[in-house]
């Protein structure tokens, strides 16, 4: 009896630490674990070009798009994917260095009304301000010259 009252207490704890941030859009229209194909013909919401494979990041374990991103702040837009199963994995933003502190905090004001208050992490060569639940993870990386918004599956 005790073993049932565990497991019905340590599953209702792993679903009440499940946010939905996996779920969650990151632009309009673009979700993680959407198929390639859907986000490829979907492409013109979030780019001003077609999605191109970028062979220079894209290996065995990571297929890998480049964007032009509408946003003018952004030089470089990535989508990552799995190559077996086609699912979007990961979306990087990486913006202006010269953007770098008016996008941290329109950024961080943006995502923390969407979400909840991040968790904040120094690092030797930045800041991180990081939003995570047992599926995904939301990252905000601020250094020198870098401001990268990534959100990935974990």
């Amino acid at each position: 009896m005790r073993w049932l009252l565990l497991a019905c207490l340590f599953l209702c704890a792993c679903n009440l630490s499940d946010r939905g941030l996996s779920k969650l859009e990151v632009v309009e229209e673009l979700v993680l674990g959407m198929p390639l194909d859907e986000v490829k013909s979907h492409w013109f919401l979030f780019s001003t070009k077609p999605l191109q494979v970028e062979s220079a990041v894209s290996n065995d374990t990571q297929l890998v798009y480049r964007g032009v991103s509408r946003d003018p702040g952004v030089t470089g837009n990535y989508f990552f994917f799995d190559p077996k199963t086609k699912a979007l994995t990961r979306v990087e933003w990486r913006y202006h260095s010269s953007m770098i502190h008016t996008k941290e905090k329109e950024l961080l004001d943006q995502w923390t009304k969407r979400l909840w208050k991040p968790a904040f992490h120094r690092r030797w060569d930045g800041k991180v301000y990081s939003w995570t639940d047992r599926k995904a993870k939301l990252e905000l990386y601020l250094s020198e010259g870098i401001c990268h918004l990534i959100q990935r599956l974990d």
